[in-house]
Parts: C-alpha cells; sequence; structure tokens
C-alpha cells in the first residue's frame, strides 16, 4: 500500500478554503466516481483500491492518501498531478 501526502499553505480565508473543498469534492464525486463526505473540517473519500481525506487546517490544505496495490504504481502521478490542481486552487 502507497501513502501520499500533501500539504499546501495558502493565506484564504476558512470560507474561501471550505468553498475550494466542495468545488474539490463536486470534482472528486463526478469525475473519478469517488464517494464523499464531510468530517468535521475535512472531507472523506474513497473508492476501491483508494482511501484518502481532504482537510483544513489552519494556513494548510493537507490531503492524505492510501493507494491500493494497482493505484501504488502511479502514487508518484498522482501525487504530482494533486499537488499542481491543489497549488492552483489554492494560488
Amino acid at each position: 500500500m502507497s501513502k501520499v501526502l500533501i500539504r499546501q499553505k495558502h493565506n484564504k480565508s476558512d470560507d474561501e478554503v471550505r468553498q475550494i473543498i466542495r468545488d474539490v469534492q463536486d470534482t472528486l464525486e463526478s469525475r473519478f466516481d469517488l464517494k464523499t463526505r464531510w468530517q468535521g473540517d475535512a472531507v472523506e473519500f474513497e473508492r476501491s483500491g483508494l482511501k484518502g481525506q481532504l482537510s483544513m487546517e489552519p494556513g494548510f490544505v493537507v490531503i492524505k492518501m492510501k493507494l491500493g496495490m494497482m493505484l501504488g504504481l502511479y502514487s508518484r502521478t498522482i501525487q504530482t498531478e494533486l499537488e499542481k490542481v491543489v497549488a492552483e486552487k489554492l494560488a
């Protein structure tokens, strides 16, 4: 099992970050067929071979994921793409 951890610094308000996370949540559900749900200040998501959380921390957005064996082969690519998307959304 591979793990991905992304911590992106930002200077947005909590309300702005929540809206960005909601947008990402919608994308995850429709584009990648992930099941998502809010748990406090975080969105938990999962599907076969993938489980993770996108959360708010003071000044940061954090993504933690565990990838199954098949998706684990692409963990570097997945992490790089997510880092790019998160940085763009929080710019």
